[in-house]
């Protein structure tokens, strides 16, 4: 007899198979959700961790591309002393997340958003968090996101 080897899962999965993943994990108050024939925007808040501050997250996705996220409040997001952008972001003044690289093959469709991007979100709003008090970046990625403090701290008018 031969044996039937396990289903290995290759197939994306659709925005209403991705739909029903969020809302089946996630149970956020004033959530609210836009939906299209191939994708939805979804719009919720969340609280990193117990001492942080509340903010309101949209994912944009389409079928036929990977998911966007925006920070949409507080908008404008609080700067690091001596940054003049948001640290590891596609649009600083969009406040569009960086949370993966399309490039690299990080996320596809046949991942899931409710496993991936919302987990990532929230890592990326702890290291912003931190970010801000400390100046230095430690979400990894790629580039040095460190606010510069010593050209600031170090000029005085003669």
């Amino acid at each position: 007899m031969r044996e039937i080897p396990f289903m290995v899962r290759n197939k994306h999965f659709t925005a209403i198979q991705q739909v029903a993943s969020l809302k089946s994990a996630y149970k956020f108050n004033n959530s609210h959700w836009i939906l299209r024939h191939h994708g939805f925007t979804w719009y919720f808040d969340i609280t990193p961790t117990p001492i942080s501050d509340t903010y309101k997250l949209k994912i944009v996705y389409n079928e036929t591309f990977y998911p966007l996220v925006y920070v949409v409040s507080p908008n404008p997001l609080a700067l690091a002393k001596g940054a003049t952008k948001l640290p590891h972001t596609y649009d600083s003044k969009k406040q569009h997340l960086c949370l993966f690289s399309p490039h690299y093959g990080e996320w596809n469709s046949t991942m899931l958003i409710a496993n991936t991007i919302v987990h990532w979100a929230i890592e990326w709003l702890y290291y912003y968090e931190n970010w801000v008090y400390t100046g230095k970046w430690l979400g990894g990625g790629h580039g040095n996101w460190d606010a510069d403090y010593t050209i600031r701290d170090n000029q005085h008018s003669d």
